[in-house]
């Protein structure tokens, strides 16, 4: 089976952890037997839009001269090249949101797209969504022989931080450009922390354009991750952190809860409050210094692993590319 990736973010020299989940998921694929090739609008390196806009008519052209079973779009304005190109009308294609598609150029786009796709992708269980036929449940898997539990106290070593002190960790892939993280929340769960409940030797870890091979070190050296986003679609940094044996404090947010909702020692708040994600980090904290977090494998129960989301991406791939499915 031959796929085509159109993508909006992928990695680059310049901005190596840009869409690193993209490439993840096609190495993933490739490693089934699935021939995938990549079809990227660097916007972020090419003028933002004007890029997009070339790159309806390179995509024509690429597609007059290669034939594929399916083609798979990875954010909604790939899906609006796809469609703007015409190569939606004579291929098989799905689209995946990599936020909740209200998040994500809203409903009339979703409505406008959604006529042209076989399927469409979610990451979180949208109610409002789900409804809709074609509409698949299917998050990013994670690489859990990459992230994987270490020793905190080596970790800790390589990367000189303090063995004695709070680790909390905070990460945003675009260098803060996202102002859905709310790192201002986050800080203010902090200064929560340290002033009202008296943890004066909490340190914050955050991490941005981070080396890939470095993530893994910083997980497992930190005692708990913090999420504090207004949204989200399926955030990659939890399940990496889950299969580290890090616990996570976050905001009701995407799938969080299905994720970590009924694991013990992580904590999904009711609310949006700093006060209540200090309450959070206070209980996970519980687990994470006394060794008692085991997180890693009941959310692997939960079909994360990047291998079997990989099978069910062909799985649907195949199912979309038989002649008697649509």
């Amino acid at each position: 089976m031959k796929v085509l990736f159109i993508t909006t973010n992928y990695p680059t020299e310049k901005q190596p952890q840009f869409g690193i989940f993209v490439k993840e998921q096609k190495e993933s694929l490739e490693a089934l037997g699935v021939e995938c090739d990549v079809f990227y609008s660097n916007g972020k390196e090419n003028g933002g839009a004007k890029e997009h806009i070339k790159s309806i008519g390179r995509l024509f052209k690429y597609l007059l001269k290669n034939k594929y079973d399916v083609i798979h779009c990875h954010h909604v304005i790939s899906g609006l090249i796809l469609i703007l190109s015409g190569g939606a009308l004579f291929n098989k294609c799905i689209l995946s949101y990599q936020n909740d598609p209200s998040r994500e150029m809203g409903n009339f786009i979703f409505h406008f797209v959604y006529l042209f796709f076989n399927k469409i992708i979610t990451k979180n269980k949208s109610k409002k969504y789900s409804r809709y036929k074609k509409v698949v449940y299917l998050p990013n898997g994670v690489n859990a022989a990459f992230f994987k539990p270490m020793d905190k106290t080596e970790c800790r070593k390589q990367l000189n931080l303090a063995l004695d002190q709070i680790h909390i960790l905070y990460m945003d892939s675009n260098k803060g450009t996202r102002t859905q993280k709310r790192k201002d929340r986050y800080e203010e769960t902090l200064t929560i922390l340290k002033q009202q409940e008296h943890y004066e030797n909490i340190n914050s870890v955050e991490l941005t354009t981070t080396p890939r091979e470095l993530i893994p070190l910083y997980m497992n050296a930190c005692d708990i991750h913090l999420l504090s986003s207004d949204f989200e679609g399926s955030p990659n940094s939890v399940k990496e952190c889950l299969c580290c044996n890090t616990p996570v404090v976050s905001t009701d947010v995407g799938n969080v809860r299905d994720m970590i909702g009924d694991i013990e020692g992580c904590y999904v708040s009711q609310s949006f409050t700093a006060e209540e994600l200090a309450k959070g980090v206070k209980y996970g904290l519980q687990y994470s210094q006394n060794n008692r977090f085991r997180g890693r494998e009941l959310f692997l129960k939960k079909e994360y692993a990047i291998e079997i989301v990989a099978k069910k991406l062909s799985d649907l791939y195949k199912n979309i590319s038989s002649p008697h499915k649509n």
